[in-house]
């Protein structure tokens, strides 16, 4: 008597599809007006904007920079930077005169600090030179004794 062995393979493709699916990660909004606002994976943008709640940058990643700038507090204080982007100053004009004395953070894309900074505001601006840093985003953490507030600048 003969046997016939026969093999049948089954060929998982688990690591290929992998690679293969478009995925989101993060935090998902409905907005009122019926648009949906994801975080995905991609590479970083140098632009974006951002209001109260929402923080929309163009391009793939939504970095947790987004969370940051949506925490300042507008009850407190309101803030506009400019020129943004900027080639070596940066002014912040305050809704409000800050008296105390503010510290000035600036992060890289990695989280790492690359400069630091106490000064105080006149005439409700604060001006900073940032002459040696590359042309990149970072992220800019204000801090007093009443608030912190954060800021996304571009320099080119």
């Amino acid at each position: 008597m003969r046997y016939l062995l026969i093999f049948f393979t089954v060929t998982f493709h688990g690591q290929v599809l992998h690679h293969q699916m478009l995925s989101s990660q993060g935090t998902s909004k409905k907005l009122p007006n019926g648009i949906v606002v994801m975080q995905t994976i991609g590479q970083q943008s140098r632009i974006g904007t951002s209001n109260n709640t929402f923080v929309v940058m163009q391009g793939f990643q939504q970095s947790f920079w987004g969370k940051y700038i949506a925490s300042n507090p507008i009850e407190v204080i309101q803030a506009k930077t400019y020129p943004n982007p900027f080639i070596q100053t940066v002014n912040i004009e305050f809704s409000k005169e800050i008296i105390d004395e503010i510290t000035i953070n600036v992060f890289d894309l990695s989280g790492r600090l690359v400069f630091e900074q106490k000064k105080k505001s006149e005439n409700m601006i604060l001006t900073f030179l940032l002459p040696l840093l590359p042309s990149s985003e970072y992220l800019v953490r204000l801090n007093t004794s009443s608030f912190s507030y954060f800021t996304k600048i571009i320099k080119l």
